[in-house]
């Protein structure tokens, strides 16, 4: 099986954006494939004093680069209203130039401290899973309506992508794998979630049973370590083995430009 592709997800509610758009390009210049950031509305949950809105600063990022891909890991389908996050997502993949990934997840319980910024603001999320992960489904359903080359005339002059881009579903259930297997290109799931090959496994069968040619892309998260960048650490060939092709390496708490244009130097070495 072939190296694993490395990617770099910033935490962007931990600094200011001059060292947001330093961090892209280094993160650029370094040889990372894709850069990916967040979609909260507040800061909370990623222990940060705020929390910028997403595509503002993706699109943002776009044009301070030119080479590396750039998402939303992952975007709360239920944040908003699906025609919106259709254009959204269109217009970040025509500026980039086809360069845009879509993180997508089907947002957390009512119960949960990630729901906290919702109650925050009186939209308190979905109540139950079957119906976060309809909205979920909604999402991508309005996308292949709006993207059709067969669309209807009423959707004629609303933005489609040069290049549909792939969509990659946060999952932590076997039914939402499932339902990633079958409707988008791929999974996340963090590195250490114990039932990881569960899910990829999931994802897997629902494609087969779908019809739909090839395989779903099972990425996994972790934070950033020296050690996952240089092919040194011995996890790396366990995710191999649940078939993982795309590690996602978070900086979560402090967000060094620097430190990000040394580990090029690794990350070479390493391909």
């Amino acid at each position: 099986m072939g190296a694993v592709i490395l990617d770099l997800q910033i935490n962007p509610g931990v600094a200011p954006w001059p060292v947001l758009r330093d961090a892209a390009i280094a993160a650029e210049g370094a040889g990372y494939d894709t850069l990916w950031t967040v979609d909260h509305l507040a800061g909370d949950v990623m222990q940060a004093p705020d929390m910028p809105e997403c595509f503002t600063l993706l699109g943002a990022l776009a044009g301070v680069t030119s080479r590396i891909g750039l998402g939303p890991l992952v975007v709360n389908a239920h944040n908003r209203h699906p025609a919106l996050l259709a254009n959204s997502v269109a217009t970040m993949q025509n500026i980039t130039g086809g360069r845009f990934v879509l993180g997508l997840g089907a947002g957390s319980a009512p119960d949960t401290p990630f729901a906290s910024e919702r109650h925050a603001v009186r939209w308190p999320p979905l109540p139950t899973m079957e119906e976060r992960h309809e909205a979920l489904l909604a999402t991508l359903r309005t996308m292949d309506e709006m993207w059709a080359d067969d669309r209807h005339e009423s959707l004629a002059r609303f933005p489609r992508p040069v290049v549909r881009p792939r969509v990659i579903v946060g999952v932590n259930s076997v039914r939402l794998a499932r339902l990633a297997g079958a409707h988008a290109d791929g999974i996340n799931v963090r590195a250490s979630h114990p039932r990881c090959a569960e899910f990829a496994a999931a994802a897997r069968e629902a494609r087969t049973a779908s019809g739909r040619a090839g395989e779903p892309e099972v990425t996994v998260w972790e934070h950033f370590d020296e050690g996952l960048v240089d092919g040194s650490d011995a996890r790396l060939a366990a995710w191999r083995g649940l078939g993982v092709g795309r590690l996602i390496l978070l900086v979560f708490r402090e967000i060094d430009p620097a430190r990000i244009a040394r580990s090029g130097a690794l990350l070479r070495r390493d391909g």
